[in-house]
């Protein structure tokens, strides 16, 4: 079993607006579906490669050293960035 202080989905469920999410699997299937997501995920690749599935890999054991690099390098990009900031927008719950 995982360490609380490690678990990914631990942190997950204490951040509210992750939490609304994961309550709500309607919501979250749209926001895998959107496109914001689909470009995301399309630059971590071409960003990551290999590495991303390595990143990955290691986080969901508890080391998040490994993808912060990748996700760093993304947002470095002009392209991560925006990709990052739109799919926040898409996020966010309408008041």
């Amino acid at each position: 079993m995982a360490n609380q202080a490690n678990d990914p989905l631990e942190a997950l469920r204490r951040n509210p607006e992750a939490a609304a999410f994961l309550g709500n699997p309607a919501a979250l299937a749209a926001l895998l579906r959107s496109p914001e997501t689909q470009k995301l995920v399309r630059l971590l690749e071409e960003t990551g490669g290999n590495q991303l599935q390595q990143a990955a890999g290691q986080a969901v054991r508890g080391d998040t050293t490994a993808l912060k690099r990748v996700v760093d390098r993304l947002m470095d990009s002009k392209d991560g960035a925006q990709a990052v900031e739109a799919l926040q927008r898409r996020a966010k719950p309408e008041p």
